[in-house]
């Protein structure tokens, strides 16, 4: 299962990770903000390693970098991969908090769980964020997922969401 190179939507463009996002990269995961329910920041050196992990990541996993439209500069990303638990796809967000709160990362998300559901016959898509963590419940509401339990792992309670 290939997922496409390429995501457009009004505002964004969402495009596959290359070399030279290495800097946006290791920004986002090095900032205490947006990794802040995320298990915290990255070291320096596993950075590189997952920088590296996604560069060649396998046609069935998606990850893209998302720009606003109009610029080329990086202002998220999204990935799409197998769950750790098994069967299902989970949908999974990183912004850089400048771009928080315009609707960015609901639209960026919107756009390929559509993606993944219509252009590739996924049933049902998942996504795992802890239950403190207001503004990740409410965006992934918003895509019309509902929670399907909670659970204790990482040390917290996390909610699990899926698409119907």
């Amino acid at each position: 299962m290939g997922f496409a190179t390429q995501i457009c939507t009004d505002r964004l463009c969402l495009r596959p990770i290359k070399t030279n996002d290495f800097g946006f990269f290791f920004r986002l995961y090095g900032n205490s903000r947006v990794r802040q329910y995320l298990g915290g920041t990255v070291g320096r050196r596993q950075r590189l390693a997952r920088f590296k992990d996604y560069l060649a990541a396998p046609g069935h996993i998606g990850i893209w970098v998302v720009c606003k439209a109009n610029a080329k500069l990086p202002i998220g990303l999204v990935e799409l991969g197998p769950h750790k638990d098994g069967g299902d796809y989970e949908v999974s967000y990183q912004f850089d908090p400048t771009f928080w709160g315009r609707g960015f990362a609901c639209e960026a998300v919107r756009a390929v769980l559509e993606h993944a559901i219509d252009g590739h016959g996924l049933e049902r898509i998942i996504a795992e964020t802890q239950s403190a963590n207001a503004a990740s419940c409410s965006l992934l509401r918003k895509q019309g997922m509902v929670e399907i339990c909670r659970i204790q792992r990482f040390g917290t309670e996390q909610i699990i969401f899926g698409t119907n």
